[in-house]
């Protein structure tokens, strides 16, 4: 197993590449879906919890593919108040914490999935060969492994809300927040207003809308962390890219559909003018 690969994706979105990933849902082979995503240039994997149902034997398989494809693997839990140490100490490399509207929010998942002096994460250590990379715990200084679980971890609670975006400022303050994903969907809801017959996509591109997620992305860029976001088809989201956002969720695996998902990131690369492997 290859080491510091998420700390490796944690400096690529610090220097301010663009990193794409996929929402897997249940029905897949974790195996087969993981190498694929890989293959059509995905950067990054997220785990499903919040919205659909994916057990954990399962997700622990997924952790083992990341770790031989050497492919970051985050999830998204049942709620921003869920026990989540759990699928960390089995390996999941970073949070995305849904509906995170407060800092006291935004500091329990902080507390959850970092170890001192960050946080206050409970040592599971030894559980699973993958939260240290195939590392030997008993041949490792205690400090250094923690020091190692916290440089490899990523945490993003998402902004849904415009109480969320109010507070965002503090919430990125926070030491072990890397950055924000917008739930686009959600965001629209809370703003509300919504024409009975007005589709997502014409919701997501109204004045109100745009402004708020360009006020995310001014946030992001004078605190120094990332802004991601999902919930939008390629085109809309290379719209964003030139806004500022660096992190983008393209789509949902879902009962082994993951083939018809490498159009999105082709499209996607090309509309930024990156080259498509």
């Amino acid at each position: 197993m290859a080491t510091n690969v998420t700390l490796n994706f944690k400096q690529r979105l610090q220097a301010g590449e663009l990193v794409y990933g996929q929402t897997i849902g249940p029905g897949n082979d974790p195996d087969k879906t993981v190498q694929a995503l890989k293959d059509f240039g995905y950067d990054f994997i997220m785990m499903e919890n919040e919205h659909s149902l994916v057990n954990k034997e399962t997700i622990f398989e997924y952790i083992r593919v990341s770790r031989e494809l050497e492919i970051p693997i985050l999830l998204r839990p049942e709620e921003k108040w869920a026990n989540f140490r759990c699928y960390l100490d089995a390996g999941v490399n970073g949070m995305m914490v849904p509906g995170t509207d407060t800092v006291e929010e935004a500091l329990y998942a902080v507390n959850q999935s970092y170890f001192p002096p960050i946080g206050h994460r409970g040592a599971g250590i030894g559980m699973s060969p993958y939260l240290l990379d195939g590392q030997n715990p008993a041949e490792m200084p205690l400090l250094t492994i923690t020091g190692y679980v916290n440089d490899n971890m990523v945490l993003f609670p998402q902004t849904e809300s415009v109480k969320g975006i109010g507070n965002l400022r503090h919430i990125l303050n926070l030491e072990g927040v890397t950055g924000t994903i917008v739930g686009a969907n959600d965001l629209v809801l809370d703003i509300g207003g919504i024409s009975p017959t007005a589709l997502r996509s014409e919701l997501v591109a109204t004045d109100i809308v745009e402004d708020k997620l360009r006020q995310i992305a001014r946030i992001c860029q004078e605190t120094g962390k990332v802004a991601g976001i999902g919930g939008i088809a390629p085109g809309g989201l290379a719209k964003w890219a030139k806004e500022g956002y660096r992190l983008f969720m393209l789509g949902y695996v879902i009962n082994n559909n993951v083939d018809k998902l490498k159009a999105g990131i082709e499209e996607m690369k090309s509309l930024v003018g990156q080259t498509v492997s």
